[in-house]
């Protein structure tokens, strides 16, 4: 799949949101994958999740094209890519870290000033 391909398919996106026509997407993740750089891997992540409505598509397909831009245009350097990469990865859920919100053991009203 050509990288001219990429960027149609990116910019169809856009045009024809919000719908997302599945057809576009799959096509789009496979010519991404293939591609197999980094931006495009992390960029076909994005897009599977768009796609299963896990990321909203208003605030993802611009960056998206914008990042497959990146990904085709020869002239950048690896140093772009990476911003863009780091850039659509900002889009991606967080895991989950574990830190909740705990409830002291003891209530404020059982606390004593300290007397010296």
């Amino acid at each position: 799949m050509s990288r001219e391909r990429i960027e149609e398919l990116s910019t169809r996106l856009v045009r024809e949101a919000p719908a997302i026509d599945p057809a576009v997407t799959d096509e789009l993740i496979q010519s991404l994958r293939a591609n197999g750089a980094p931006l495009a891997l992390s960029i076909a992540r994005v897009v599977e999740l768009v796609a299963d409505h896990l990321i909203d598509a208003g605030i993802a397909l611009p960056a998206l094209a914008m990042a497959c831009s990146t990904l085709v245009d020869a002239r950048l350097t690896e140093r772009e890519r990476e911003a863009a990469r780091n850039e659509i990865e900002t889009l991606l859920p967080v895991p989950e870290t574990g830190v909740r919100f705990v409830v002291p053991d003891v209530p404020v009203g059982a606390l004593k000033k300290r007397t010296n």
